[in-house]
C-alpha cells in the first residue's frame, strides 16, 4: 500500500473524529442557549411576581409567603446561572477539543499530499527513465 492510501486512512479517521466533536460541540452550545432562555424565563416570571405583589397590596402573611416564594425562584435563578456557567464551560472544553481534532485532520492532510507530491515525482522520474531508455534503443537501432 502506497503512503499516500495509508495517509489517507489516518485523514480520514481525523475527519470522523473531528466530524462526532463538532456535533458534540453543536449540542454543547444548544445546552448554553437552552440554559440562557430557562433563565430569561425564570427572571421574567420573578420580575412579573414582584410587581404584582406591590400592585396587590397583600397582609403581612401573604407578603411573608409571597416572599418567600419570590426568594425561591431567586434561587432558582442562581442555580440556573451556574448551570449555564457548567453548560459553557463544557462547550469551551469541547471547542478546544474540536480545535485539536481539525488541527490534527489538516496535518495528516498535508502528510497524504507531501506523499502524493514524492509518489509523483518518483513517478515522473521512472517514466523520464523508460523515455530515454526507449529513445537511446530507438537511436542504437537506427545506427545499425
Amino acid at each position: 500500500m502506497k503512503k499516500t492510501k495509508r495517509a489517507q486512512l489516518l485523514v480520514d479517521i481525523a475527519k470522523r473524529k473531528e466530524e462526532v466533536i463538532a456535533k458534540q460541540l453543536a449540542g454543547d452550545r444548544a445546552k448554553v442557549e437552552q440554559d440562557k432562555s430557562k433563565l430569561e424565563e425564570l427572571k421574567e416570571y420573578a420580575g412579573q411576581y414582584e410587581s404584582e405583589r406591590n400592585l396587590l397590596g397583600l397582609s403581612a402573611y401573604l407578603t411573608t409567603n409571597y416572599q418567600h416564594f419570590v426568594d425561591r425562584v431567586q434561587q432558582a435563578i442562581k442555580q440556573q446561572e451556574a448551570a449555564i456557567g457548567r453548560s459553557q464551560q463544557q462547550a469551551d472544553m469541547t471547542m478546544r477539543q474540536w480545535v485539536e481534532a481539525k488541527t490534527n485532520t489538516k496535518s495528516m492532510d498535508w502528510l497524504k499530499n507531501k506523499y502524493h507530491t514524492q509518489e509523483l515525482l518518483v513517478e515522473d522520474k521512472r517514466e523520464q527513465r523508460q523515455s530515454d531508455e526507449f529513445a537511446m534503443r530507438r537511436f542504437r537501432d537506427n545506427i545499425r
